[in-house]
């Protein structure tokens, strides 16, 4: 059956689930759209199939025969978390596949959350050396392990990281690492579902693995202490919570973004990807 534009219905969502172990970052809507022509044309140059962004047999069965690149939380849990920090394919390439700095203290951030501050010059090496030009990287390794400036920014202003690149270094390399740090502080990662799996890397990913509070008046840590006491306790129904009592933490005048982010990481503990249109 040839998909295309205006096709809908589960061969569609079949499809979208297949695109998203590509990198595409698709709803699993059932609706055949202009971002769907854009994962098509993605997937057929991933996959070395010239054609029109259309979906024919063939390239059904090698979307569907494509591995997941991180099993661990299924392209689902990828998909979750890569649109947490960057939209969708289309956001990506509009605002994120040129380096950014996100301001107060954050690095010089490149690809899908990558912050250039927490790496030395070899670790970007060794994380984007198969993925990006040489030059490129050189010139990106004056901002590695720097709190983010506009002077830093202009520094590497021309520097672009294709998409594919970006989806490489976050399954090969960031998640991996995220995985582990969460495992650190919620050994029980790996006891639960795909799904609130994902939404403990996605909580550690965005606040990293601390515990302790650094202001004793607000206990910005809290949640996060209490969450690792629920999980010890197997009391894991509760976690989703913990995930929106966190919430109180930022001004919803500024920094919506994170508290969409807690309150969807809770529907993922409640609910499961289906509730996000992500399975």
């Amino acid at each position: 059956m040839l998909l295309s534009r205006n096709s809908s219905g589960n061969d569609v969502r079949m499809l979208q689930r297949g695109l998203n172990k590509l990198g595409a970052m698709l709803l699993v809507d059932g609706r055949f759209g202009g971002g769907m022509e854009i994962a098509v044309g993605d997937a057929r140059a991933s996959l070395k199939i010239p054609g029109p962004p259309v979906a024919d047999d063939a390239l059904q069965a090698a979307v569907a025969a494509f591995p997941d690149p991180f099993p661990l939380l299924t392209a689902a849990g990828v998909t979750f978390i890569a649109r947490l920090e960057v939209s969708d394919a289309a956001g990506y390439r509009r605002k994120y596949q040129k380096p950014c700095w996100p301001g107060k203290k954050s690095g010089i951030t490149i690809g899908i959350g990558y912050d250039c501050a927490f790496v030395s010059p070899s670790d970007l090496r060794a994380d984007w050396d198969a993925c990006l030009p040489s030059d490129a990287i050189d010139r990106l390794s004056v901002v590695a392990t720097q709190v983010g400036s506009d002077l830093l920014l202009e520094r590497v202003n021309g520097v672009v990281v294709p998409l594919d690149a970006a989806m490489k270094v976050f399954t090969g390399t960031s998640l991996p690492k995220y995985v582990e740090r969460t495992r650190a502080v919620f050994p029980q990662l790996d006891q639960v579902s795909h799904a609130r799996r994902t939404a403990l890397v996605s909580l550690v990913y965005n606040r990293g693995n601390g515990l302790v509070d650094r202001n004793p008046a607000l206990q910005e840590r809290r949640e996060m202490r209490n969450i690792r006491d629920l999980l010890a306790a197997g009391a894991f129904d509760q976690v989703a919570d913990e995930l929106d009592s966190m919430t109180r933490l930022w001004d919803p005048a500024t920094e919506r973004g994170l508290i969409d982010r807690r309150r969807a990481e809770a529907t993922l503990w409640h609910s499961g990807f289906a509730a996000l249109q992500l399975e």
